[in-house]
């Protein structure tokens, strides 16, 4: 009976649990991009007519390294690199860091330096990092910090403000939109690898490309937009829904868009068809927009960013030639070379613009149910040693006769009205086994995907290539799921199994009562299970549900 009733309530439970994964499955997932860009031409040089501008070594460069009054009491080190012997009213350009710690000695010397020694003042500071941290960024903070150092930037000797502008890269390019809202009479607008939409749907985008890309199994990728779908208020990232679309309109200086075609992470023709748009949509045509075989930082060697890569060979140059020539006053009508050119860039997924979760709305709710399934399993596992202790101590309590139970007048025949003793509460063997292996797995699996889940969002963020490990993983994940769920069934099985024998061991003793002497019927009774042994059953119950619940979210059973 017992087996008969597990597989029929396993047959239930799946079909159950893949209901559940399929209304907590979000309508939208990440398709591939179609959109494709065709570059004019394979080279990246910038030319206007009529115009000649310095090159990389027009000047020696002077380094001068200044503190930045941020206000309230804080400020951070910069360097400014500028043009010895350069004309008076020449171009100046403010760095923006990327994610990171972002030192002034650290970032952008390179590039910085190159620009100083075709006539341009540079400025780098430091990031500052007392209101950046892995779940807290406020962008528009950030951007009145680098508008302290744009400031003075612009009142530096030699600099014309008016021919000041902004390079920015990765997660800066956000903070720069912000910037170009609050100062649109900055005189250009640099952009380098920008995510351009939200960091939820650059997430969605970039994960599902990484996990496409090492040959994750198709199971594991459907769980992005789960993932991503969920909000994260209360407990961070608290930047995941930055209102980028808002301040894309803001592009009304000269804008270049700078992308490299091996940087899976960034929607590299998405991004640069939504930030043309938004400059067009505002009236600004001077847009251009260059590829480079290279990673993300636009550097080469490695597809992956890592210290001490060499920049792309044409890139500064082309930085210098573009900032100079806007500086001369090139407008949209007067470029020589294409406004679109560079490596054929070749995006294979878009960024989804919405969202929207399905049946559970926030990660809250998921960390929620996790801390529930443990507390109830720890909760049972405390339990348990309590139950046996107090047996233990009943058996050892009737054995010495001290159960009042055995009280010697109570000795008399059924007849005379002794009371019979109730039996010990216990469980059965096969609901104790049943009981432990549902603990057991309920704590194991949830932590086994936990564990798994991490290192898939790990392995996405550091661009790891692990296809074996994580197909392997997630067949030991699935095989541990099912086992769950029959376990789970069998323990369904044996409750109503139990129930059954109890109730027919109740039916029977009324029935035996009705031939006992009068003065006896009122004391019949029958073995039930106690308080304790029944919050036990409760929790381990409440766990193992709460555990399956949780696994159907992520679309085991789907």
């Amino acid at each position: 009976m017992t087996v008969a009733l597990t597989a029929l309530i396993t047959v239930l439970l799946v079909a159950l649990l893949g209901v559940l994964g399929v209304v907590c499955t979000p309508r939208w997932r990440v398709e591939p991009f179609t959109n494709h860009i065709t570059v004019k031409s394979s080279s990246t040089a910038i030319r206007a007519k009529n115009i000649t501008t310095p090159q990389e070594g027009r000047y020696r460069t002077k380094e001068t390294h200044i503190a930045v009054n941020l206000g309230g009491g804080k400020s951070v080190n910069a360097i400014v690199r500028e043009p010895v012997g350069a004309p008076d009213g020449h171009a100046a350009c403010l760095f923006l860091h990327g994610s990171g710690t972002g030192k002034s000695s650290e970032a952008y010397g390179d590039i910085a330096y190159a620009m100083a020694s075709t006539g341009i003042t540079t400025l780098v500071p430091d990031k500052r990092l007392d209101n950046y941290s892995m779940l807290s960024r406020d962008y528009e903070s950030s951007a009145n910090d680098y508008a302290q150092s744009l400031k003075i930037l612009r009142a530096w000797p030699g600099v014309d403000a008016s021919k000041t502008g902004i390079y920015a890269e990765s997660e800066g390019t956000w903070i720069a939109t912000v910037l170009t809202d609050e100062h649109p009479d900055l005189a250009f607008a640099i952009l380098a690898s920008s995510p351009v939409v939200s960091g939820r749907q650059l997430m969605a985008m970039s994960a599902t490309n990484y996990l496409e890309a090492v040959g994750a199994p198709k199971a594991v990728t459907r769980i992005i937009p789960k993932l991503t779908s969920l909000s994260v208020q209360a407990v961070g990232p608290n930047y995941a829904d930055f209102d980028a679309a808002r301040y894309r309109k803001s592009m009304t200086m000269p804008l270049l868009i700078d992308y490299g075609t091996r940087d899976t992470a960034m929607p590299v023709e998405q991004g640069a068809r939504l930030l043309t748009r938004a400059a067009n949509a505002a009236g600004n045509r001077n847009v251009t927009v260059r590829y480079y075989y290279a990673n993300h930082q636009i550097r080469t060697g490695s597809a992956q960013p890592a210290p001490g890569l060499p920049l792309e060979s044409h890139y500064t140059h082309d930085l210098e030639d573009w900032v100079n020539a806007v500086a001369a006053g090139a407008g949209a009508g007067d470029w020589t070379t294409p406004m679109v050119a560079g490596a054929q860039p070749n995006q294979t997924l878009t960024a989804p613009t919405d969202t929207s979760p399905a049946l559970v709305t926030s990660v809250g709710v998921i960390a929620g149910a996790i801390a529930l399934c443990l507390l109830c399993a720890l909760l049972a596992m405390l339990g348990a040693p309590v139950l046996i202790a107090a047996g233990v101590i009943r058996g050892r309590a009737r054995k010495s006769g001290h159960d009042p139970h055995d009280d010697p007048q109570l000795a008399a025949a059924p007849e005379q009205g002794r009371i019979p003793q109730p039996a010990v509460p216990r469980f059965t063997g096969s609901l104790r086994a049943s009981l432990i292996v549902n603990t057991v797995l309920a704590v194991g699996v949830t932590c086994v995907f936990l564990a798994y889940l991490v290192t898939v969002i790990i392995d996405a963020i550091s661009l790891t290539s692990n296809s074996t490990v994580l197909a392997r993983n997630w067949h030991v994940v699935t095989a541990l799921a099912w086992m769950a769920v029959v376990a789970f069934a069998w323990l369904l099985a044996e409750l109503v199994t139990e129930a059954l024998r109890r109730h027919t061991g109740a039916v029977a003793a009324a029935r035996n009562a009705c031939h006992a002497a009068p003065d006896a019927r009122s004391s019949v009774g029958t073995s039930s299970i106690g308080f304790g042994h029944a919050m036990v059953i409760v929790c381990v119950v409440l766990s193992a549900a709460v555990s399956l619940a949780l696994l159907a979210f992520w679309g085991l059973f789907g």
